[in-house]
C-alpha cells in the first residue's frame, strides 16, 4: 500500500520503473545461474539424490510463483465471491462451541489512486447487499 503523499505508478518516471524492473530481472537471473551452478556441481560430484532434490525445489518454486501470479491477477474477482451464511458458518476447522464469533469482513477500498483491502464492519458487506 502506498504511503500518504506518494505518487502512483502512472506518475512515476519511466526511468525509475525501468531501474526497478532491471534490478528484479538481474536478481532473478543471478539466482537462476547460482542454482544452475549448484546443479552442475552436484552432477559432477555424483550426488544424484541432492540434484533431484534441487530440481524438485526449483519446480516447487516455479509453481509457487505461478500461483502467486494467479492470485495477484485474480484478487478482484476472488474478493467478489459470495457464499451463503449457512455454508460459511459450517466450514470451520474448530467446533463452533469452542470458537468465539469473531468474524471479520474484508472490504475493497478504491480511493482513486490506490487500491487496498481493509477490515470492514457490517455496513461494507457486499454479500448482504446482493441478497
Amino acid at each position: 500500500m502506498a504511503a500518504k503523499g506518494s505518487r502512483s505508478l502512472e506518475e512515476t518516471p519511466t526511468w525509475a520503473v525501468a531501474v526497478v524492473c532491471f534490478v528484479i530481472l538481474a536478481v532473478s537471473i543471478l539466482i537462476e545461474q547460482i542454482l544452475h551452478l549448484i546443479g552442475k556441481w552436484l552432477t559432477k560430484r555424483n550426488k544424484k539424490a541432492l540434484y533431484e532434490a534441487l530440481e524438485k525445489i526449483k519446480s516447487e518454486l516455479m509453481l509457487l510463483g505461478f500461483i502467486s501470479l494467479l492470485l495477484t491477477v485474480g484478487q478482484g474477482p476472488i474478493s467478489e465471491i459470495c457464499i451463503s451464511m449457512a455454508i460459511g458458518n459450517s466450514w470451520h476447522p474448530c467446533d463452533r462451541k469452542h470458537a468465539k464469533s469473531r468474524r471479520k469482513l474484508l472490504a475493497y477500498m478504491d480511493s482513486g489512486k490506490t487500491h487496498a483491502r481493509v477490515l470492514a464492519g457490517e455496513a461494507d458487506d457486499k454479500c448482504s447487499e446482493k441478497a
